[in-house]
């Protein structure tokens, strides 16, 4: 199957399946929420906009990349998220790159925003929905970021069926500059367990869908059966 990988500046057109990859950290922060409680995740343009919705609905929380800031509840590390308590809540979130991406290709009929916590739930998902080629937008680095394109290389991988060795992939993203900076403490808002946590395969069961909801732009999880469960 001919997927294709592309970074932002390279998307021309509206695709008809997207796959927005953001594995360090926007969407393995997104997925995380989810597993917190949150109920939805309302994506933003820009950071005045997260506030600004986030004060018109006083029950929302925004989330930012870099360090805290006033008026955010949270920052984008997995590390700094997993004990806290989203019951209910929606999340406004706005990051340099995952929310970007995903907001570019917002129009598409079929919008996932993926990393390798939720990496097999896509691809079954997908596969679920006969989704033919897919567009995987590789948001990192103006498309370079080797982190992202090995998570969409893989996620394609498993869309074509039979066993696929998750280790190669893995390291790629354990070794990409990302990886590195955030290892080194060179970005703001860090956990030293970052990186591990961005790297756990299959981590949740759910994949994550993106859609526009009146003029926002909305992401929530659907639940995924693992296949030898749905098969008995």
């Amino acid at each position: 199957m001919d997927h294709h990988f592309v970074g932002i500046p390279e998307l021309t057109g509206v695709p008809r399946v997207a796959v927005v990859i953001d594995v360090m950290r926007a969407f393995t922060v997104a997925a995380w929420a989810f597993s917190r409680g949150v109920e939805r995740i309302v994506l933003a343009s820009t950071e005045s906009e997260a506030l600004a919705l986030k004060e018109s609905r006083p029950d929302w929380l925004a989330l930012k990349d870099g360090a805290p800031a006033a008026g955010f509840d949270a920052v984008n590390s997995p590390g700094l998220l997993r004990s806290c308590d989203f019951a209910g809540r929606t999340l406004v979130q706005k990051t340099t790159a995952g929310t970007v991406g995903a907001l570019a290709v917002a129009d598409a009929p079929l919008v996932l925003c993926a990393s390798f916590v939720v990496a097999g739930p896509t691809a079954r998902f997908l596969k679920t929905k006969d989704s033919g080629p897919v567009t995987f937008i590789v948001t990192g680095e103006g498309g370079q970021a080797d982190e992202d394109l090995a998570c969409a290389e893989y996620i394609g991988r498993c869309m074509a069926g039979g066993d696929v060795e998750a280790a190669p992939y893995l390291h790629r993203a354990r070794t990409s500059r990302a990886a590195s900076d955030l290892a080194g403490g060179l970005r703001s808002g860090y956990h030293p367990d970052d990186v591990d946590l961005c790297l756990e395969i299959d981590r949740f069961s759910f994949a994550m869908v993106a859609r526009r909801e009146e003029s926002l732009t909305v992401l929530r999880p659907v639940a995924v059966p693992d296949i030898t469960s749905s098969t008995r």
